[in-house]
C-alpha cells in the first residue's frame, strides 16, 4: 500500500528567512487526502493557523498555496503539498 505525507510550508516572504517546514508521518492515501482537503478548507489550525485577509490558490489536485498580505504591501506565501512517499 502507497504512503503520503503532507508538506506543510509556512511564513514565506521576499528576503525573510522566517519560513517553517513540516510534514505529517507517512499516511495511508485516504487519510492523507482528508487531511489535505481539511487543511484547504481551513481546519487544523495546530499545522496551518488561521489568517485573515487570506486567498487560497489550488495549483493541482495536490497542491495549494495561501497568500497573506499584512500591513504595508507584505506578502506572505504558505504552500501545502500532498506527496507520495517513495
Amino acid at each position: 500500500m502507497d504512503e503520503y505525507v503532507v508538506v506543510i510550508e509556512t511564513g514565506y516572504k521576499l528576503g525573510a528567512a522566517t519560513h517553517k517546514i513540516s510534514a505529517t508521518e507517512p499516511l495511508p492515501q485516504v487519510e492523507a487526502s482528508r487531511l489535505f482537503l481539511e487543511l484547504m478548507d481551513g481546519m487544523h489550525a495546530d499545522l496551518l493557523p488561521a489568517k485573515a485577509d487570506t486567498t487560497y490558490l489550488e495549483i493541482s489536485p495536490t497542491e495549494f498555496m495561501r497568500i497573506h498580505r499584512l500591513m504595508g504591501g507584505v506578502v506572505v506565501m504558505d504552500r501545502v503539498t500532498l506527496a507520495r512517499v517513495h
